[in-house]
């Protein structure tokens, strides 16, 4: 098995995220999720994640990319990042890491191209 993948029940692999976390989101967050977004059922580890102020439930954040990285929107405003792979159901829990070390590589392409623009709303995560 090589340095930063794990063997899925499936027999396939799955990118590692983090190398290191340092706290989550006590508690973790309560996902209010539009299934339809999530064809294979699984919410990948590494998604970008907010609360809605209106509702208090967990949304995926919808990036609005800008070519200056600091005009780049967020919708809702990031909390962290899910800690691990979940089923995409109603009322899913997902624990969120707010401080650690996570792997640009690992994570979505989506994530990849805007990665300086999260560094910026989530300064406590270190990106390698």
């Amino acid at each position: 098995m090589g340095l930063g993948s794990v063997k899925t029940e499936g027999g396939g692999f799955q990118k590692v995220v983090f190398e290191n976390v340092v706290d989550t989101l006590a508690g973790g967050l309560v996902l209010d999720l539009v299934l339809a977004n999530f064809p294979d059922g699984e919410v990948p580890e590494g998604t970008l994640v907010g609360k809605d102020p209106s509702t208090g439930l967990g949304k995926v954040v919808v990036i609005t990319e800008n070519a200056n990285p600091t005009l780049t929107t967020f919708a809702p405003a990031p909390l962290g990042l899910t800690y691990r792979t979940i089923k995409a159901e109603d009322n899913a829990l997902a624990g969120v890491v707010t401080l650690g070390t996570a792997r640009i590589k690992a994570l979505s392409e989506d994530m990849q191209d805007n990665i300086a623009a999260i560094q910026r709303v989530l300064p406590r995560i270190q990106f390698v």
